[in-house]
């Protein structure tokens, strides 16, 4: 039995549900998986996640709106506790998430601790969102910053897990020692079409033509895309309808208001806000199509493989994504690419008026996902963090 703490991205009960969330779950049957618990939402908690078999950890912390500003503020706080937390548990493994704590985990740590580091996303870009409304110099700063510290923690690192390709790739540029493939996965018993409820439905005023988006609501999506596709499909499918489901942790959202009032499709498109995560597959189930709606023009934008793809595949939906390179690699026959307003709407309404054609893509789907289950992916963590801790040992 290993010990195994995860500081995570953010905070990992009410914040957004993150790379190794359900992962940890399923490790914690047979683990001790210890969680550090930030708490950084205490008056808004835009996302709330269940805990059940893992343990929360929570250091005496600085509170502050931003992210960045938060960790930078709390790194004494954090170096300390982790110090204190590491020994006292006899932790075998530490697996850091984020940059600013992977610095004081990994120099910190015990020798015969094992460092594993999460590269779940290339970070210079996706700290980004949190200072945009700061100078661009400071952007650049913090952005350069980022890369600097980002290699350091490959380093420090003893492996680093990657949730697709392009980042197992990137971590080794970077200097990592050992880097595995970890992909995202999916809960397919919780993800299930069978969750249905059409007293939602009705309340939302949906019909049988929604296309439904589930996610963080932040500026590294392209829904001006997607709302010019809709008033594009609405001249031969009038009743369709956009369902966005989720919230923001920047305040994205009301930027989204006023291009919808720009566009005049308020009432076109629905923002449901946060949904209590045991609520999220019947919000899926209400619709026909699901969406990828990325950004291609960033680095970010090039790697994704989204937590999203995997849980619109164990609810048996298809799917309308950008041409996610990542997402191609797999080859799923039940993903759709478009590239602009008009073969967005190609391909919406080619799926939405052909009936066989949707009971096809939804068998294909939910059988694809059945191979990403935390299940499976469970076991291969096990068996990365075993061969390391025995190596380590010798």
């Amino acid at each position: 039995m290993l010990k195994i703490l995860i500081i995570p991205a953010n905070d990992w009960v009410y914040g957004p549900k993150q790379y190794f969330h359900d992962l940890s779950e399923v490790m914690a049957e047979k683990h001790d998986v210890f969680i550090w618990h930030f708490n950084l939402f205490r008056n808004s908690k835009p996302c709330f996640q269940k805990v059940e078999k893992v343990k929360l950890l929570k250091s005496l912390s600085v509170y502050v709106n931003n992210l960045f500003i938060y960790y930078v503020l709390n790194f004494i706080f954090h170096s300390l506790f982790f110090t204190k937390i590491v020994r006292e548990l006899k932790i075998d493994a530490v697996i850091v998430l984020n940059l600013i704590p992977a610095l004081w985990a990994f120099t910190l740590a015990p020798r015969r601790t094992l460092k594993i580091f999460g590269l779940q996303d290339y970070y210079p870009e996706s700290v980004s969102p949190y200072c945009r409304n700061s100078p661009k110099i400071i952007q650049r700063l913090v952005e350069t910053l980022a890369v600097i510290v980002n290699k350091l923690c490959i380093q420090l690192a003893d492996v680093t897990l990657s949730p697709c390709l392009s980042l197992v790739d990137l971590s080794e540029k970077m200097g990592c020692k050992e880097s595995y493939l970890l992909p995202n996965g999916v809960d397919s018993n919780f993800f299930n079409p069978s969750k249905r409820d059409e007293i939602i439905r009705g309340q939302l005023g949906l019909s049988a033509y929604t296309i439904v988006f589930y996610g963080l609501v932040e500026n590294w999506l392209d829904f001006e895309t997607v709302f010019d596709g809709i008033k594009i499909l609405k001249t031969e499918a009038p009743y369709v309808k956009l369902l966005i489901i989720g919230s923001t942790l920047t305040g994205y959202s009301k930027e989204l208001k006023r291009i919808l009032d720009d566009k005049n499709l308020v009432n076109d498109v629905i923002l449901t806000g946060y949904v209590p995560n045991e609520l999220v597959p019947f919000y899926l189930n209400l619709g026909t199509i699901c969406l990828m709606p990325y950004r291609l023009d960033t680095y970010s934008g090039q790697i994704r493989l989204p937590l999203k793809f995997f849980i619109y595949s164990a609810m048996g939906k298809p799917i309308l994504s950008v041409p996610l390179p990542e997402v191609e690699r797999l080859k799923p026959k039940h993903v759709f690419y478009y590239y602009d307003k008009t073969s967005f709407a190609d391909s919406a309404g080619k799926i939405l008026n052909d009936e066989k054609l949707r009971k096809e893509l939804e068998n294909y789907a939910r059988s694809f996902a059945a191979n990403f289950d935390y299940s499976k992916l469970a076991e291969r963590c096990e068996e990365i963090l075993e061969r390391i801790r025995k190596r380590k040992q010798r």
